[in-house]
């Protein structure tokens, strides 16, 4: 009885009906797929084109610090106490880039195991001028520029004998520092007048004793650098 209300209420379709409504479906999905492959050609067919730039060569400026050579004429009989000895000091830029440079050097007691009983070091004291010409009168002059490292005792000894290198011009640490020499443009110069004294109250202890001296000059570009 059941079966017989099911079957009046949602009879079962006639077996054409099934097998059109499959025909239908599979008609359906056959389109479906057919346009899914149109649009996929569709898409991959277009023009295309491309170019290409050389920027051509990238290069770097260079800091190239040159310098000429320091001597000192020292007397056929040694220093006397009051002595001075002037030498001059070539700074030349041969890069392309502007720079600053500092200063700072070594010292060495060197006396022979026959010589005085007091290092030189002790005695002798150090200064760098910028002057016109370098002599003993110009560094003596009321005009003369003493250049110096803030906060050295340049000058008024004694000379430091460390393993690192003393301060004399300027600073070695990154970025403008105070006494800083800075050399512009590229084949850009100056000359600097190094001198030495021998104090006049050097005692006697100092004699037969000798010393060398070593300068040592360090730039770092300006540019993107204050």
């Amino acid at each position: 009885m059941d079966e017989l209300l099911q079957e009046m209420i949602d009879p079962v379709p006639p077996q054409h009906d099934v097998a059109r409504r499959r025909r239908l479906v599979t008609t359906v999905a056959i389109l479906t797929l057919a346009g899914t492959g149109i649009a996929a050609m569709a898409t991959a067919a277009v023009f295309t084109d491309n170019s290409t730039v050389n920027s051509g060569e990238i290069t770097t400026g260079t800091v190239d610090l040159a310098t000429g050579d320091l001597t000192f004429t020292v007397p056929s009989e040694g220093l006397a106490p009051g002595d001075a000895l002037v030498a001059p000091l070539t700074v030349t830029n041969s890069g392309t880039l502007a720079y600053r440079y500092a200063v700072s050097y070594s010292a060495e007691d060197t006396t022979a195991a026959d010589g005085g009983s007091a290092p030189l070091t002790e005695w002798l004291q150090l200064r760098v001028y910028a002057v016109d010409t370098c002599t003993r009168g110009a560094t003596d002059s009321m005009g003369a520029q003493l250049i110096g490292a803030a906060g050295s005792q340049v000058g008024s000894g004694p000379l430091s004998t460390a393993a690192e290198p003393a301060a004399l011009v300027g600073d070695v640490a990154t970025g403008q520092q105070p006494g800083d020499r800075v050399l512009i443009a590229a084949d850009a110069s100056e000359q600097l007048c190094v001198r030495v004294d021998l104090p006049i109250d050097t005692p006697n202890e100092a004699q037969a004793t000798s010393a060398n001296l070593t300068l040592r000059l360090d730039a770092e570009q300006t540019t993107n650098n204050p």
